[in-house]
């Protein structure tokens, strides 16, 4: 039973591979037409951020399929890359007090092949009622190699940690009672996970609080068998020349509602292409 639900898991990420490499070759087709050509080898680059965004890749030894950061630069000459930067989706998880070690392990176990790492930090909570004196808590930092599994390990816990706040009135209330006297080790160390931190940050705006890459800056960017390293150029403060398109759309609509594309037409469209206007008007 327990193989054949491995099994049919197996196949199940297998197809999610292909789908997401038939994705990422036609987002790449595009963006290359575009101007904005994969940054893979040569020499180091510099390049003002235009955008990021939240992406895919895959290994192409492994066929593994990792979460990383799509950059879109601009160089000064006017031209355009995109680099691919991997990183490691993570949340925290808040255990009972001394059960850290005990419960890494039960997720390592219980959550192998979906969890890439677990470390024990020191975070400041904001929830003690002496967290100005500098108290830190230990945290469990868990970390994947995709937001997928982020997400599928993150809605299994969310609902244990429902359950354990709600015993932990009662349960404190039992405690109580058993004053002086020892209390017992729990066997399930699911019981001793009591909150979920962060969990909620978009992909790519935790990239950038941890990385502190922010867009319209520039960067040297340089890829290597280690991955892709961007580090800022605090000297170079002018913004690159970037090419800029705006465009309004005015149509009929009911007094007091928005237009609805069932039956308002389009009385007048209007666009600017790096300060140029044009006007286009539906003779209709």
């Amino acid at each position: 039973m327990n193989g054949g639900d491995n099994w049919r898991r197996d196949r199940r990420d297998t197809r999610i591979s292909k789908k997401q490499k038939l994705i990422l070759s036609a987002e790449e087709q595009l963006e290359s037409k575009l101007g904005f050509n994969l940054f893979t080898e040569g020499d180091k680059r510099l390049g003002w951020l235009l955008t990021l965004s939240a992406s895919s890749w895959e290994d192409q030894e492994t066929h593994k399929v990792y979460s990383c950061v799509d950059l879109y630069f601009v160089c000064q000459d006017g031209s355009m890359f995109k680099a691919k930067y991997k990183f490691r989706p993570y949340f925290y998880v808040a255990t009972k007090d001394k059960m850290q070690m005990d419960v890494e392990a039960y997720l390592r176990r219980r959550y192998e092949g979906q969890v890439a790492d677990i470390e024990i930090v020191e975070k400041e909570d904001l929830d003690l009622k002496n967290h100005l004196s500098g108290l830190n808590k230990s945290y469990l930092k868990i970390s994947f190699d995709t937001v997928q599994q982020l997400m599928q390990v993150k809605n299994e816990l969310i609902h244990v940690v429902e359950r354990n706040q709600a015993k932990l009135e009662a349960e404190d209330a039992y405690e109580s009672i058993l004053t002086g006297k020892s209390k017992q080790r729990l066997q399930d160390f699911v019981d001793c996970i009591n909150d979920l931190r962060e969990f909620d940050v978009p992909y790519h705006v935790r990239f950038a609080i941890d990385k502190d890459i922010r867009c319209g800056q520039w960067y040297d960017v340089s890829v290597s068998s280690a991955g892709t390293t961007v580090e800022k150029r605090t000297d170079l403060l002018q913004r690159a020349e970037v090419h800029v398109c705006a465009f309004d759309i005015e149509t009929t609509k009911l007094p007091l509602k928005f237009p609805d594309a069932e039956y308002d037409s389009v009385m007048m469209i209007s666009y600017m292409v790096d300060g140029q206007g044009y006007l286009i008007i539906n003779r209709e």
